[in-house]
């Protein structure tokens, strides 16, 4: 399934204890509600993770993440059978159940493959879209540049034909680290010498401890500080949003592909 750069990824957390409180849903009915809702706003992609990866956050077992995914995913594809989805898991066992139930999807893997050997090979396999994110302790821009490099080339070796790097705001970062990566992009993405184009970019920001601690403020007043940054990362290249706030990411996108028309 085609999509128009850049895009919007709608947030559904199928979980009790996700950071912000707007995006959960603690059964399929409020899921598929939510699934709904985001489409209709303007969502590109939908993003369903039954597993809190918040910092500090305690992990759902792997029983637990497949038990609050399973009846969702088993309906999916009948309830939107247009929709493209990722899963935001770092379990292999989960990308292979989950592909036997809706097929290809994006694999949103925060752990980049580091918590489980078998994941990069699974989704080379099943030829899925893989997102990659850094979190890694902190060494700078030029830390998450060389976890770029070394990612793009992994992603390589085993065959997998669409990579997505995250820089992974608010990841073993504070604040001021995090706006150090933001200025950075999009140097830190590894530029192919062979003149194939460089992975694209997905970012999360929304509505995350950089956008309200500058502020003093907290994530719930945090809409225009998270758009006016989502309305940045686009001019700096970013190719999609991944964000709890459908509607406005979109308006975002929308604004910048009118601006991006006196630039070109």
């Amino acid at each position: 399934m085609n999509i128009v750069f850049p895009a919007v990824m709608g947030v559904v957390n199928v979980t009790p204890d996700s950071f912000y409180t707007h995006s959960r849903v603690e059964s399929p009915a409020a899921a598929f509600e939510r699934i709904e809702q985001v489409i209709l706003q303007g969502a590109d992609i939908v993003d369903i993770g039954a597993c809190s990866t918040r910092p500090g956050a305690v992990r759902a077992s792997e029983e637990e993440e497949w038990k609050r995914l399973n009846p969702i995913l088993r309906e999916l594809k009948e309830r939107f059978p247009n929709t493209l989805f990722s899963i935001d898991t770092f379990r292999p066992s989960i990308v292979e159940k989950a592909f036997s139930l809706i097929g290809p999807f994006w694999v949103n893997d925060i752990m980049a493959g580091s918590a489980d050997e078998a994941m990069i090979p699974l989704v080379a396999r099943l030829q899925l879209p893989w997102i990659a994110m850094h979190q890694e302790p902190y060494e700078g821009p030029e830390g998450v540049a060389r976890f770029f490099l070394k990612t793009a080339e992994t992603a390589a070796k085993h065959g997998i034909q669409q990579l997505f790097l995250d820089p992974g705001f608010g990841f073993n970062k504070n604040t001021a680290q995090n706006f150090q990566v933001l200025e950075a992009l999009p140097s830190l993405v590894p530029v192919d010498s062979k003149g194939k184009p460089a992975p694209p970019l997905l970012v999360g920001i929304s509505r995350k401890r950089m956008t309200y601690l500058p502020l003093d403020t907290t994530p719930e007043n945090a809409l225009l500080s998270t758009s006016a940054l989502h309305l940045h990362l686009l001019h700096k290249g970013v190719s999609v949003l991944r964000v709890h706030d459908v509607a406005p990411a979109r308006q975002m996108v929308t604004l910048y592909n009118k601006m991006r028309i006196f630039v070109d």
